[in-house]
């Protein structure tokens, strides 16, 4: 078999990433299915299971988009290999390890401080600097989140076992 004549395969930078987002996608759907359902809530509308499943929906469409629609990058096609370089790995393994540290936090600090931490640091590691705008999207945006989910929805969000160690209710 001649090699020769096979084509090196091309692809874009944008490609990449979609492919992994549609991976990524693909795996959250399907362990969504993992979560458990109470038996109260097995006939709601929204459940613990809705949210998860209605965000791997939405991230797998957007990643098959990307796939599919044409690439409107102006630079040249690469190799894959190429494509992987000039990618922001260390921000990518320290937003992975942020989100391993957010998980196992929640359950100790509670909703609110763990989420609100793992967003301010998240937006250092991703190059923001002013103390200002990151306390001012970060605070807001986690107890906003908290309020629609625990009074408007009304999803029980444990405060955490550090709380209860403090004597809160």
């Amino acid at each position: 078999m001649n090699f020769s004549r096979i084509r090196k395969a091309h692809v874009h930078k944008d490609k990449v990433g979609a492919l992994i987002f549609l991976i990524f996608s693909v795996a959250y759907g399907v362990s969504s299915q993992d979560i458990e359902i109470p038996f109260f809530a097995e006939e709601d509308a929204f459940n613990s299971r809705t949210l998860p499943i209605a965000l791997a929906i939405l991230g797998g469409v957007t990643a098959l988009l990307l796939l599919i629609l044409p690439s409107s990058s102006s630079e040249k096609e690469a190799s894959i290999g190429q494509a992987f370089r000039g990618l922001y790995w260390k921000e990518v393994i320290l937003l992975l390890i942020l989100m391993v540290v957010y998980g196992l936090t929640i359950k100790v600090v509670g909703f609110i401080v763990s989420t609100t931490l793992f967003l301010a640091l998240g937006f250092w590691v991703l190059g923001e600097r002013r103390i200002k705008v990151i306390l001012l999207t970060s605070v807001p945006l986690v107890l906003i989140f908290w309020y629609i989910l625990s009074q408007l929805l009304d999803i029980y969000i444990d405060p955490g076992s550090f709380f209860h160690f403090l004597g809160g209710v």
